[in-house]
């Protein structure tokens, strides 16, 4: 064996033989079970294995005439022939072609055929497998976390890497550029104002960020919706294709974006649509401490503020009264569709329970209520269920202003009068003193000056007069000088309170509610009918005032 691999040596550096590693091309002359015969050129035909004829699928692909690329690898082999080589030549020319592919930085196609650690071979050869790797990181402009979906694949990419250790693609090189040069073109395309379509590529709590050929845009969660959203992904979807409105450009990197601005705006329409005092349906969309956001057509809504849910309840907070998802209607109050603002009632769909209570108790009317309260501000009396009318200090006793403490106490059942009842500012007077007729007046009719005479008990010493309580809580004033003159110098000398005074009228102090009265004029008047009385006890119409008063003296004289 050493003798024929000398002579096979020997023959080689003896003649013209070509070179071990050529590529030449030759013509199929023969196949055999195990062997092709192609003609190479030379005056010997050269021998390659049939094996080396299968395609990727495995099958042989080689016929008599077929023109195939082979190298040399061997002159003469055991069996004396020129051993060849198709795989060689076809590794070769695999190697010029992705060679070429590198330098002219063009993409190479390629099958993803198995997933590895940190990535996936593919198998880029054209005619015999030939592997390359592709990191995971190099797949996407995104970080692709399931790699088994993409065994099978056939994909275009660059070749980032070529060495003797092996070849490393990158998919994500290639779309960088695509995207950067794709960025360029529509930013120098792109104005405020404009329409474009755009794929959703990332959702956020606070919007969405929006790639427009390569330049991307954030629509925030504000300008998705005319109407309430709760968050981006329940109006648009991840992948999703959409069409938006560039609101403001700051930079090829700040883009902002308006999703909503592509339908019209419903808020032109609310005026015509919704004019105060109408009444208009809703669904609750937000409760918050202030009020009740209702949502009267999608993108327009209305606040019910917490003064107009209810005329009477009482509640710590709105949600206490309704609950979010809930149909309602509501009365329209105001409508600035400037502001985008529309102010609603709840308790106006009903009748007012003040304008109820005015109806079946106007003012001047009697009712029966309880007394909830009593402070320095009157008694607060229950007429119905949390419905409560107030009773002032002044509207007790027709005497004036009183201590309300003094007279009532809670839970107490009492009758009121109906002095007046404001719907507006939700309050209901009454009245306890109007329940009589007033004194007052009953004594301007009653008492006439220089007639009547009145008693009453002594409450005041001034020095200018004394002022007595009448009957019925009505006030009388003496004058200082309406008295005797030995009795009106000394009025603290001589009159005490407590005294009981008869006087006679004299006239009234309509202002003060006071009846002036006169000591001295009343007993004039008694004099008068002691004198009168005293002439019709002689029965003689003729008897002189003279003699009267001389009859007198003399009664007088003898006393004394």
């Amino acid at each position: 064996m050493r003798q024929e691999t000398h002579f096979s040596e020997f023959l080689e550096g003896s003649i013209n033989v070509p070179n071990r590693g050529q590529i030449f091309k030759g013509k199929v002359v023969r196949i055999d079970k195990d062997d092709v015969f192609i003609d190479f050129g030379f005056k010997s035909e050269g021998v390659a294995p049939v094996n080396e004829f299968s395609g990727k699928n495995g099958e042989p692909e080689v016929a008599i005439g077929d023109e195939v690329d082979v190298i040399l690898e061997k002159w003469v082999d055991d069996s004396g022939l020129p051993k060849l080589s198709k795989k060689g030549a076809d590794i070769m020319r695999e190697h010029e072609r992705v060679e070429q592919i590198f330098q002219n930085k063009e993409l190479i196609k390629g099958n993803i055929k198995e997933k590895v650690n940190g990535g996936l071979i593919v198998d880029i050869g054209e005619k015999i497998e030939l592997m390359a790797f592709l990191p995971a990181s190099q797949i996407d402009l995104r970080p692709q976390h399931n790699l088994d979906k993409f065994i099978g694949k056939n994909i275009q990419a660059k070749i980032v890497k070529l060495t003797e250790r092996g070849i490393v693609l990158s998919i994500r090189t290639y779309l960088e550029e695509q995207r950067e040069a794709s960025r360029k073109k529509v930013l120098s395309t792109l104005e405020e104002g404009k329409i474009v379509s755009g794929k959703v590529v990332k959702i956020l709590d606070q919007g969405a960020f929006i790639d427009l050929d390569g330049l991307e845009g954030f629509l925030p969660i504000s300008e998705i919706s005319w109407g309430r959203v709760r968050h981006p992904s329940d109006v648009i979807n991840f992948d999703e294709t959409i069409k938006v409105k560039v609101i403001k450009i700051e930079s090829d990197t700040r883009i902002t974006l308006g999703l909503k601005q592509t339908k019209p705006d419903p808020w032109t329409l609310v005026e015509r649509k919704y004019k105060p005092g109408s009444k208009v349906r809703g669904k609750v969309v937000s409760i918050v401490d202030f009020g009740i956001f209702v949502e009267l057509e999608p993108g327009v809504e209305g606040l019910v503020h917490t003064s107009e849910i209810s005329w009477l309840k009482r509640f710590r907070h709105p949600s206490e009264v309704v609950n979010i998802g809930r149909r309602v209607e509501t009365m329209v109050i105001e409508v600035d569709s400037e502001k985008k603002r529309i102010a609603l009632s709840l308790k106006q769909i009903d009748p007012s329970p003040w304008e109820i209570f005015k109806e079946q108790f106007p003012p001047g009317s009697r009712i029966n209520g309880k007394v909830k309260n009593v402070n320095e501000k009157g008694v607060f009396v229950e007429l119905g269920e949390d419905l409560v009318g107030l009773v002032r200090p002044t509207e007790i006793t027709w005497k004036g202003r009183v201590d309300p403490k003094e007279f009532f106490a809670g839970d107490q059942e009492i009758e009121v009068v109906v002095l007046n009842v404001d719907e507006k500012k939700q309050k209901i007077g009454l009245g306890i003193k109007q329940l009589n007729r007033d004194p007052w007046e009953e004594a301007l009719e009653t008492c006439r000056p220089g007639e009547t005479a009145l008693t009453g008990k002594v409450v005041s010493i001034k020095d200018r007069g004394i002022v007595v309580e009448l009957e019925n809580e009505i006030e009388g004033y003496i004058r200082s000088s309406e008295f005797d003159p030995g009795t009106g110098k000394e009025l603290n000398s001589t009159i005490k309170i407590g005294d009981i005074i008869t006087a006679q009228v004299t006239g009234f102090n309509r202002r003060n509610k006071q009846v002036y009265l006169s000591k001295k004029k009343y007993e004039e008047q008694l004099e008068r009918e002691r004198i009168s009385s005293f002439l019709t006890s002689q029965g003689d119409s003729s008897v002189k005032l003279g003699e009267l008063l001389e009859k007198e003296l003399r009664s007088i004289t003898k006393k004394d």
